[in-house]
Order: C-alpha cells, then sequence, then structure tokens
C-alpha cells in the first residue's frame, strides 16, 4: 500500500472489449484530465494497488483505462467497483477563487466583526450552489447551512485556515 494517494478521481464500472481495457465513472470535473495519468492507487474491497496507465481515452461521459499487466476481460472484470486513486499534488489546478471540498472542511468561519461562527463540518452539493455545513461555535452538537455565494462568503483564507463570510441578520438560526 503507498501513502498519499488520497484523492479519488474514478470507480471502474466494467471491462471495456477483451484487451483488459477498463470503463471508468470519472469523479472529476475535468475529463481531459486521464491523458495525464501515469500511476493511480486502485482500491479493491480496502486493498490498494500502484497501477500504471498504459493508455487512456475519453469514450462520452466515460473514461477508458488500460492498465499494464491487466491483459484480459477476466482481469479487468476483477477490478470492477474499484475506486482510482491520485495523490493530491497530482490535481487539476482550479480557478483563483474556487477550491475543492476537501480544502474548506475543518476551516474556521468568522463573521466580518471577528465572530467565531463555527468550524466547517461538510460541504453539501446540490441545487444552484453548495452549502457549507458549520458546527456551531461553543455547540458543536448545533449545525448550520451556509450558501456559498459572493454575497455572504467574503474570503476564504486557505493558510490561516478561516472562511469569513457576511451574513443576514437571523440566517443561523434557521
Amino acid at each position: 500500500m503507498s501513502d498519499g494517494f488520497d484523492v479519488v478521481i474514478g470507480k471502474i464500472l466494467s471491462p471495456h472489449g477483451t484487451g483488459g481495457m477498463v470503463k471508468v465513472y470519472p469523479y472529476s470535473d475535468f475529463p481531459d484530465r486521464v491523458h495525464l495519468l501515469e500511476e493511480v492507487e486502485v482500491e479493491q474491497q480496502s486493498r490498494r494497488l500502484l497501477h500504471r496507465v498504459e493508455k487512456a481515452s475519453v469514450h462520452g461521459r466515460f473514461w477508458l483505462i488500460k492498465f499494464q499487466k491487466i491483459d484480459t476481460r477476466d482481469e479487468a472484470e476483477e477490478l470492477r467497483g474499484s475506486l482510482i486513486r491520485i495523490p493530491q499534488a497530482e490535481r487539476m489546478p482550479l480557478p483563483e477563487g474556487t477550491f475543492y471540498h476537501d480544502q474548506l472542511k475543518d476551516l474556521q468561519v468568522f463573521d466580518t466583526g471577528g465572530r467565531l461562527l463555527g468550524t466547517v463540518v461538510e460541504i453539501i452539493s446540490g441545487g444552484g450552489h453548495d452549502q457549507i455545513l458549520i458546527a456551531r461555535a461553543g455547540n458543536e452538537d448545533q449545525t448550520s447551512l451556509i450558501p456559498v455565494v459572493e454575497n455572504f462568503i467574503r474570503q476564504v483564507d486557505l493558510v490561516k485556515g478561516v472562511i469569513v463570510v457576511e451574513l443576514p441578520e437571523g440566517m443561523l438560526d434557521l
């Protein structure tokens, strides 16, 4: 098992053809990143093995990947349901002002007056925008949702580990 391959970028759905290729459902917002893959970790029932990518392509909304030493349909079938992982350093760079969900987890959330509101426990995707779920300061059993929209999020500082928000009165009590 290797260390540092902690970003899941896809799930192997099935074999593709007879030569050991697999069909992958990508979790990445960057479908063409499949062409950059050289070595990945394949997690199969809590066992992780490194695999070198021999060939990769985009096939509609899926990826087709051929790993070295996986040369038959039966060998590819054994990988069905496995997760494909890469190191964080190999993630695609994001545009300025955008962040990966895991970068926001555990950040402290302050209002513009400097009052600690809570700590980010989860990012919830859906609807028109993401929302951050925070455990409230002083009462971690109580949570609040904050929409991730420009009107509310004033600053995200990954180095300091803080998010500064400006919220309408009473919003955290909803």
